[in-house]
């Protein structure tokens, strides 16, 4: 496949990656709404024996600490696509091609595809003629 080609292709994967992963990250906030409910006075009022004081703050600060990574690793991905498109900042779109490969089953496909086709010789050279022509 020729490596425009290819690049093009890892762009656009990595834009849909990114936007999937931001679109899963929203259901984080559902800890974060458990975590209201559970310090809400309706609850305290219902309930007989009111649940610790502390799991209601443990689970909105788990979910804002999830939702706030997850959305991190998403605009990541994007940004990278953005980065291969242009032709610029090799580097950071292996560095984010390493942590999606935390991430199964298609992380690791992505981030794999990702550092094979960066890897190559002749992508190298692309990004190197971009980089001299800007």
């Amino acid at each position: 496949m020729d490596p425009q080609r290819r690049l093009d292709l890892l762009a656009t994967l990595h834009y849909v990656y990114g936007a999937l992963t931001c679109v899963l990250g929203l259901f984080a906030l559902v800890l974060l709404g458990m975590g209201v409910f559970l310090n809400s006075d309706l609850l305290a009022a219902e309930a007989q024996q009111p649940p610790p004081e502390w799991l209601g703050s443990f689970f909105g600060i788990i979910g804002v600490a999830v939702f706030v990574l997850v959305e991190g690793i998403g605009l990541l991905n994007i940004l990278s696509g953005r980065w291969i498109k242009h032709r610029r900042n090799r580097t950071g779109s292996i560095v984010v091609a390493a942590i999606d490969c935390l991430n199964m089953p298609l992380g690791i496909a992505l981030g794999i595809f990702t550092i094979v086709s960066l890897s190559n010789d002749r992508v190298s050279d692309l990004y190197a003629a971009n980089s001299t022509g800007s």
